[in-house]
C-alpha cells in the first residue's frame, strides 16, 4: 500500500500554525495575519481552558513500521472532544483519509484516520496564559539538534499549538511557542520542527 503521499497532504495544516494564537490588539492582529505572524492571546478576550489543550497530548499518531494501525480512534478522541464539528475524506496515494474538525472554545482540533487510526493531528488558536520565562539565551544554549520533543518540553514547558503526522517516510511534529517568550513584540514566537523524534530546525522572532 502506498502512503508516500500521506504525509504531504497530512500536513497541509502546518503552515496555518503561524496564524494560530491572538493578539493583544485588534489592528495588531489584522497587521499580523497579513505577515503571517503568530500573536498572542488577548488579555481582554475569555481566558481558555488549558485542559483543551492538553486534552490534545492524548491523541497518538499510529507508526508506519505498525502498518499505520494503533493510532487514537475516532471513539477516542470524542471522549475527549465530543462529536466532531465536521468531517470530510480525502485522497492520499492509493487510500483514502477521514479528516474529523472539532471547534472547542475557538480552539480549531483537526485529525486524519486511516481506518480509524490516527496518523495526523493539529490544534490551533490556542495560547497558555504563563509567565515570560524564555530568553533568547535559552532559546540560543539550550536546543541543540537531536533534542527529543519532550525534553523540548522540559525546557520550554508545552507548546501553544502544534501538528504532527506520519507517513512512509517517517514522522513530523511541529510546534509553535508563543504565550511565555520574553521580548516586548506581540509577534514573538518559537517554532521547532522535530523529525523522526529528534529536533531538526528551528527559528524565533522577538525574543529578547
Amino acid at each position: 500500500m502506498n502512503f508516500k503521499k500521506i504525509l504531504p497532504v497530512a500536513t497541509l495544516g502546518l503552515a496555518l500554525i503561524s496564524l494560530s494564537a491572538c493578539t493583544s490588539n485588534k489592528d495588531t492582529n489584522h497587521t499580523a495575519k497579513k505577515k503571517e505572524l503568530t500573536t498572542l492571546q488577548s488579555k481582554s478576550e475569555p481566558k481558555q481552558d488549558p485542559q483543551v489543550r492538553l486534552k490534545f497530548n492524548d491523541i497518538k499518531t499510529a507508526t508506519a513500521e505498525n502498518n499505520f494501525k494503533g493510532g487514537t480512534s475516532l471513539e477516542q478522541i470524542k471522549e475527549l472532544y465530543g462529536e466532531p464539528t465536521s468531517h470530510t475524506t480525502k485522497p492520499a496515494g492509493d487510500v483514502t483519509l477521514d479528516v474529523y474538525t472539532w471547534e472547542v472554545d475557538g480552539v480549531t482540533i483537526s485529525a486524519q484516520l486511516f481506518e480509524n487510526s490516527t496518523i495526523a493531528r493539529a490544534i490551533s488558536n490556542f495560547a497558555f496564559e504563563r509567565k515570560q520565562t524564555v530568553t533568547k539565551k535559552i532559546y540560543d544554549k539550550k536546543l541543540p539538534n537531536d533534542l527529543t520533543f519532550t525534553e523540548v518540553t522540559e525546557i520550554l514547558g508545552q507548546p501553544d499549538v502544534m501538528s504532527e503526522a506520519v507517513s512512509s517516510d517517517g514522522e513530523r511534529l511541529q510546534a509553535l511557542w508563543s504565550s511565555n517568550l520574553k521580548g516586548e513584540d506581540n509577534t514573538r514566537q518559537i517554532e521547532l520542527i522535530f523529525k523522526n523524534g529528534k529536533l531538526s530546525e528551528k527559528s524565533q522572532k522577538g525574543l529578547e
